[in-house]
């Protein structure tokens, strides 16, 4: 049996997610699926991280058992060949007997972006979120600052959260030109049910000059869900990148 890596990229409008349930169809159960068709195998994927309903990825990285011997160039191939074009595999790798994308990441950065022009053009909308600008760019900027470093996220968790510790560590918050708009990432250790999408509605608050720079301060130091923005859509959302030590 080997354990082989996944690198993958994935547009979620289509899809109720990474995890495979039984409500709608998610990545996992795509790939389980075609993986069987191909080799007749049962197979587990296991990935890096779940992603929510609608949301995309860029860099998931997930891993998987399998007794077949194609060689992992012809996996490449094989898998892009059967997969919908809203998936794709951009590296497949022989990995250690003892490799787990999800236990053994260092690092995930998510980028959340968005449009604040008067028209949202048309092949923007999949991937960017909508938001009335003006924004106090600089306003934003300084409320973002206050996430780095280790804290008590718990009240940027949404409801139905599952995580028993809810303390991460934020290494960069920053605000960003992405084309024709605007994008938040966020790089960290780890992250909370809907804790980056928390974090942009907030941003987007702030700059507005709804909420001053401080609430992001105040919900770090009450534990206060109330104090914050709402979440925002999902559409912004993509996991961009996971880390790991090798």
């Amino acid at each position: 049996m080997r354990r082989i890596g996944l690198e993958i990229g994935y547009e979620g409008t289509q899809y109720a997610g990474w995890q495979r349930q039984q409500n709608g169809l998610g990545i996992q159960q795509v790939l389980e699926e075609t993986l069987a068709r191909l080799f007749h195998e049962t197979v587990h994927v296991m990935g890096a991280g779940r992603t929510d309903a609608g949301v995309h990825a860029r860099g998931q990285v997930a891993a998987l058992d399998l007794v077949h011997p194609i060689a992992t160039d012809r996996l490449l191939l094989a898998l892009n060949s059967n997969l919908p074009p809203d998936i794709r595999i951009y590296r497949v790798w022989e990995a250690e007997k003892t490799f787990h994308p999800r236990f053994q990441a260092k690092r995930k950065t998510y980028g959340y972006r968005f449009f604040t022009g008067p028209v949202m053009p048309p092949e923007l909308r999949r991937y960017f979120a909508p938001v009335r600008g003006p924004l106090q760019e600089e306003a934003m900027r300084a409320g973002l600052a206050y996430l780095v470093g280790e804290h008590d996220f718990a009240a940027f968790r949404a409801a139905g959260g599952q995580n028993l510790s809810t303390v991460r560590r934020i290494d960069r918050a920053e605000l960003l030109v992405d084309g024709e708009g605007w994008r938040i990432d966020i790089t960290g250790n780890g992250f909370l049910y809907n804790m980056v999408r928390i974090i942009a509605g907030t941003a987007f608050e702030v700059g507005k000059g709804k909420l001053p720079p401080e609430a992001f301060l105040r919900a770090l130091e009450t534990g206060k869900r109330s104090v914050l923005g709402p979440t925002a859509p999902p559409q912004g959302l993509m996991l961009m990148k996971i880390e790991y030590e090798s």
